[in-house]
């Protein structure tokens, strides 16, 4: 078996799983985002909708772009890990491409957990406080 054989795929398995993550974070992103565009619309739930919800949407579609970035910048580092192994020449230049898909990878997770932290902050309506305080005399 060739060396080289094993590095292609063994290289192809890590960027394999990270493909998976950030594809999952894809989804999430985009079903909420279209969730919130059928609250939005009065399509799912019109009667109970937040009405404000302009932004979670646009950090759900901002961490959908992320990710897309995302995955992106781990097929660039996928081809320039390939292109190395056929080559049998290794260097470090996968290593940006493969930084920047973990950064987007990452902020794709924030938006997504930012967004849902204000479209729940949005849907909680704001109760009136009933507690009274006695007097002391």
């Amino acid at each position: 078996m060739d060396p080289r054989t094993q590095q292609i795929r063994s290289s192809g398995v890590s960027f394999a799983l990270f493909a998976g993550a950030t594809r999952l974070t894809g989804w999430l992103n985009g079903g909420a985002a279209l969730l919130l565009v059928g609250f939005s619309l009065g399509i799912v739930g019109g009667d109970i909708a937040a009405p404000d919800l302009q932004l979670p949407l646009a950090l759900f579609l901002a961490g959908l772009l992320a990710s897309c970035l995302g995955l992106l910048f781990a097929y660039l580092a996928q081809v320039s890990l390939l292109r190395q192994g056929y080559t049998g020449h290794l260097t470090r230049g996968h290593w940006p491409t493969q930084l920047l898909a973990m950064v987007c990878y990452l902020l794709s997770a924030m938006a997504f957990c930012a967004a849902c932290w204000f479209s729940l902050g949005q849907a909680v309506p704001d109760t009136q406080q009933m507690t009274s305080y006695a007097i002391r005399s």
